[in-house]
C-alpha cells in the first residue's frame, strides 16, 4: 500500500485524485492536505489532462477533519487554522480545472466543504451527507451548504448535531447534481467527466471561471472567510467547553450518547 494520503490516476485526460487513508476513512489530516496541495499542483500543469475527479478510497468519501489529536488552541491561533483551511477549500473552488467530486459511503463535516468546493457532486444513492455528532462549532462548515440547498434546509441540518441526508436526499436537495446505485456510480461518473473533457481545456477554464464570477458576485467568497472567526468564536462558549469536557470525562462515544439523552 503506498504511503501517500493522495494518490493520483490517469485515464485518457480525466485525472482520479484518491483520498488514501481509508483505515481512518479519509478523515482530513495535515498529511493528507500536503499531499492533496501536491496532486492539484501537479495537475493543474498537466495540459493533457482536462478534468479532475475526487473520491475516497475505501468506505467513506471523507469523514471530516482528523480531531484525534486535538490541543485547545488560543482564538488567535484557532481564527488562523480554520483560515488555513478555507482558503484551501478556495483553492479547489477557483482551481482552474473542472473538479468532479464522486461520493461513496460517507461525507461529513469538512469532507462536505470539500465536495461543497468542487464544480459537480456525483454520488452514490445510498451515501450520508452530512454533520459531526456532536455540536463542537459553527458559522464554518454549514455556510458552504448554504449555498447548494438554501437558508433553510441549511439552517435545519446545520443547527442539529449529527444530521444526515442520503445521496439521493442530496441530489433531491441540489448539494450533489446526480447519484446513481453504488455499482454504477464509478462507471457514471467516468462518462460524465469524459463529456466534459471534450471540450478544448481553454474554453473549459474560461467557462468555469465565468460560473465562479457570479458566485463571487453574490459573495461567495465573502461569506465562506467568514467562518473562521465566526468558527473560533463559537469555540469559546461554555456549550462548547461542556462538550469538550464530557469527551474527555466519557470518550467520544460516551459524550455522543450523553448528548443524545438529553430532554429537551
Amino acid at each position: 500500500m503506498s504511503d501517500k494520503c493522495v494518490l493520483i490516476e490517469k485515464a485518457g485526460r480525466i485525472a482520479y485524485v484518491i483520498l488514501n487513508r481509508p483505515e481512518k476513512l479519509n478523515a482530513l489530516s495535515a498529511d493528507l492536505f500536503r499531499d492533496l496541495d501536491h496532486a492539484l499542483e501537479e495537475l493543474e500543469h498537466d495540459d493533457s489532462i482536462s478534468v479532475l475527479i475526487i473520491k475516497g478510497k475505501g468506505r467513506a468519501f471523507s469523514v471530516g477533519y482528523d480531531v484525534s489529536k486535538y490541543k485547545e488552541p488560543t482564538v488567535t491561533e484557532d481564527r488562523d487554522k480554520l483560515e488555513a483551511y478555507t482558503r484551501r477549500w478556495l483553492r479547489v473552488w477557483e482551481y482552474p480545472k473542472p473538479i468532479i467530486a464522486q461520493v461513496h459511503g460517507f461525507a461529513l463535516a469538512g469532507g462536505t466543504q470539500l465536495l461543497a468546493c468542487c464544480d459537480i457532486v456525483i454520488t452514490e444513492e445510498e451515501a450520508q451527507f452530512g454533520f459531526p455528532s456532536l455540536p463542537l462549532g459553527g458559522g464554518f462548515v454549514g455556510i458552504y451548504w448554504g449555498w447548494h440547498v438554501g437558508p433553510q434546509r441549511a439552517k435545519m441540518l446545520d443547527l442539529t448535531a449529527g444530521s444526515r441526508i442520503t445521496g439521493k436526499e442530496a441530489t433531491e436537495y441540489g448539494i450533489a447534481a446526480k447519484c446513481f446505485k453504488s455499482a454504477e456510480l464509478e462507471e457514471e461518473t467516468l462518462k460524465i467527466a469524459r463529456g466534459i473533457a471534450k471540450t478544448p481545456l481553454d474554453i473549459l477554464k474560461l467557462k468555469k471561471k465565468a460560473h465562479n464570477r457570479t458566485m463571487e458576485l453574490q459573495g461567495f467568497r465573502t461569506s465562506v472567510m467568514f467562518g473562521p472567526e465566526q468558527d473560533a468564536i463559537i469555540h469559546t462558549a461554555d456549550g462548547i467547553k461542556l462538550v469538550h469536557e464530557k469527551i474527555k470525562e466519557l470518550g467520544l462515544k460516551g459524550a455522543i450518547e450523553w448528548f443524545n439523552s438529553q430532554e429537551v
